[in-house]
């Protein structure tokens, strides 16, 4: 059985895209384990990691999600790595591949020897790092290669995410670091709707029409309504998150291109807001966390990915098929 660990470099760097699309091209009997519980959504029955709970419906994995993922980080009371072994092996039984999925940094567990590498060292997994081609992303790369040399830490390769420039491939590879892939950048894959964005938020939903309106970009209304309107413009298709007392930021959003206003503080909508949001079939959602948190919750959204969404996870299939060397990933 081969066994890989996908280590993230950088925060939002597209691990689970990526590990997801690699697990539907590799054909073989794939299993997943992710150790650490992060980003909590609502399964059928009980709060569940939201990779785990990916990973098993676009794999149909038999495990339930607190077994795909059965741990929380916790740097006062850290669980030991028996532990982790002993949840990996319960998994691994009858796959030919296992990927195991490390937290939004591979770094985290390094103070109690419970880090992505020393995870992927005790269960023999070769690590992946997965990382996108920003400057201190680069340097991190060279870092971690290092670190996993020294202690003698399988190291597979990285793949880039969200990257169009090939000169950072060969920059790489110039250094001995091996690029397994170099996935590009798709708008469309970072998209989500209104109604997403009310469970992101946990809103109230004070207009409802339009929750299937599809989100491109996220804005924080925090100006002047006419400098605010010079950038609204600019922007189709945002969510705007603003307070719930900004009645002069809402009219002027919904003078644009708006999919849903987000109203923060508890505070709602003037009169006149409510009626030119129903005129215009904007979606009204009043959330009590204040604007940066709620900012924050939305801009996570960028990289859910939703199982049921068959056109989406079938377009992440084609493109990680394409863009990574599935051969020299799996040799």
């Amino acid at each position: 059985m081969r066994s890989l660990f996908m280590g993230s470099v950088v925060e939002r760097s597209g691990k689970s895209m990526i590990t997801l699309g690699i697990a539907l091209n590799c054909g073989r009997r794939v299993g997943y384990f992710k150790p650490f519980v992060e980003k909590l959504i609502n399964g059928r029955e009980s709060l569940v990691d939201q990779d785990a709970y990916l990973m098993k419906r676009a794999l149909k994995l038999k495990p339930k999600e607190e077994e795909l993922c059965p741990f929380v980080y916790d740097v006062l009371r850290p669980v030991s790595m028996s532990s982790i072994v002993e949840a990996y092996d319960r998994l691994s039984k009858d796959c030919e591949l296992m990927l195991v999925e490390g937290t939004r940094d591979i770094v985290t567990g390094c103070l109690h020897g419970i880090s992505g590498m020393a995870i992927a060292s005790a269960v023999g997994a070769e690590v992946v790092l997965i990382s996108t081609p920003q400057p201190s992303a680069l340097d991190k790369i060279a870092m971690l290669v290092r670190m996993m040399q020294a202690q003698n830490i399988p190291f597979k390769g990285v793949i880039l995410n969200m990257c169009d420039d090939p000169a950072i491939k060969l920059m790489l590879e110039e250094k001995g670091v091996k690029v397994l892939g170099v996935v590009p950048e798709v708008p469309e894959l970072k998209r989500f709707t209104a109604r997403e964005v009310r469970e992101a938020v946990n809103a109230e939903v004070v207009v409802e029409n339009g929750l299937d309106n599809v989100v491109q970009e996220v804005m924080v209304g925090a100006m002047t309504p006419e400098t605010a309107l010079t950038y609204m413009r600019r922007v189709p298709r945002k969510a705007l998150i603003t307070g719930g007392d900004r009645a002069d930021i809402q009219l002027a959003a919904l003078s644009t291109d708006t999919s849903c206003l987000v109203l923060t503080g508890g505070l709602y909508p003037a009169k006149q807001v409510v009626a030119k949001a129903y005129e215009e079939g904007v979606p009204i959602l009043l959330t009590r966390y204040n604007t940066l948190e709620a900012a924050e919750m939305v801009d996570h959204l960028i990289a859910r990915i939703d199982p049921g969404d068959k056109e989406k996870v079938e377009r992440i299939r084609k493109m990680i098929g394409a863009s990574v060397d599935m051969a020299a990933l799996l040799k």
